[in-house]
């Protein structure tokens, strides 16, 4: 577990924390069929080009989400990257 320098997160700072990782993966499993149906009727795109775009999208937040991981844990200002995230 990563150090928090002597602090401990409140329990609000943790639920929203549970709340932001549970709303992700809501969006990242529950976009895929809508958008491959997209891809498919409005682009004309064949299955196996969308099931590609799907794959790539995977792996790149595999190999990104460890990194970026890592940058929150090592900064102070995480509620000034959030803000930048979402916006």
């Amino acid at each position: 577990m990563p150090s928090t320098k002597g602090r401990n997160p409140s329990r609000r700072s943790l639920l929203a924390l549970d709340g932001t990782n549970f709303l992700l993966a809501g969006v990242q499993g529950g976009i895929a069929p809508f958008l491959s149906i997209y891809l498919r009727t409005s682009l004309d795109w064949q299955p196996g080009m969308i099931g590609i775009a799907l794959s790539a999208a995977g792996i790149a937040t595999i190999f990104f989400q460890t990194p970026a991981g890592a940058l929150i844990d090592r900064v102070d200002w995480k509620r000034h990257l959030m803000a930048g995230i979402r916006s």
